[in-house]
């Protein structure tokens, strides 16, 4: 083994970044939050319901099976408008949360009123790469995205989470495995690892 070549270590790094979105994305954006909050409202009933019930954990794999069931239902239909990713997300977020509730790792969630619901989280079947561009699924164009000195490797980008902070103030947080060199540390001499010589 050559101890002088660096070890490579793959580890995940966060950019952010601040964007403009046009009307046709505001619009989207804004909506889809609203479609988010409305199914983390239901996954958080049933969470309840099945625990105060039978005191039961559900899976995520049930929990995702129902929601595909209820975005079927009449009334429900609406948020089958915007893209699924973020939807399945926030669903998968919850049940780790409530998870960890149940077994008294955290506080219980709470429903979310309008406009508390701040954060969509695409993973990589929700969104599209190309060069610099950054496309969000149903978006009908790149998100004008103010790049900084850094930016991530289009194959390395693991997830995009989009937050909004304000009524006209967006950032994008993007999510990426990366590998890096780590220098190699120097095996210790028998004198500095602790040990007593013999004499």
């Amino acid at each position: 083994m050559d101890l002088t070549k660096p070890m490579t270590h793959l580890v995940k790094r966060g950019y952010e970044y601040t964007f403009d979105p046009d009307e046709q994305q505001l619009r989207n954006l804004e909506e889809t939050l609203e479609a988010v909050r409305a199914v983390y409202n239901w996954s958080l009933s049933v969470f309840r319901s099945e625990w105060s019930g039978r005191e039961e954990k559900i899976s995520y794999a049930e929990i995702s099976a129902r929601l595909t069931k209820w975005k079927n239902q009449s009334g429900n239909r609406w948020v089958k408008a915007y893209s699924s990713v973020p939807l399945q997300q926030i669903a998968r977020q919850l049940h780790t949360e409530y998870h960890a509730f149940a077994n008294g790792r955290g506080s219980e969630p709470l429903p979310r009123e309008h406009g508390e619901q701040e954060r969509l989280v695409y993973s990589r079947a929700g969104y599209y790469l190309k060069g610099r561009d950054v496309k969000l699924a149903k978006h009908k164009a790149p998100l004008d995205i103010a790049w900084g000195l850094e930016r991530p490797s289009r194959d390395d980008i693991t997830s995009i989470t989009v937050i909004r902070e304000a009524a006209s103030s967006w950032r994008l947080w993007i999510v990426a495995e990366e590998f890096i060199e780590v220098p190699r540390q120097k095996p210790p001499e028998c004198g500095e690892c602790g040990r007593l010589l013999d004499e």
